[in-house]
């Protein structure tokens, strides 16, 4: 990780969630096709840290918004 990156990253891990945690969410706020770039930097050659978060990323985008809106043919009695 460049320095900048690592100071925002140690700060971020004060007593906080794991490292593959808080890089998903900061990339979940960057636009999917900037998201490689983004990984590609703040990983910076930790690649059990991009798997992980790339894992994370495959996951939330399979699982979609399916929270969001109510199951199809449901009604509310």
């Amino acid at each position: 990780m460049s320095t900048q990156s690592r100071a925002w990253f140690d700060d971020s891990m004060k007593g906080g969630p794991g490292p593959e945690v808080v890089v998903f969410t900061q990339a979940l706020k960057i636009p999917v096709q900037d998201r490689a770039a983004f990984l590609e930097r703040i990983c910076a050659g930790d690649e059990n840290l991009r798997h992980k978060v790339e894992a994370l990323l495959k996951a939330h985008d399979r699982i979609g918004n399916f929270l969001e809106e109510p199951p199809t043919g449901a009604s509310i009695e």
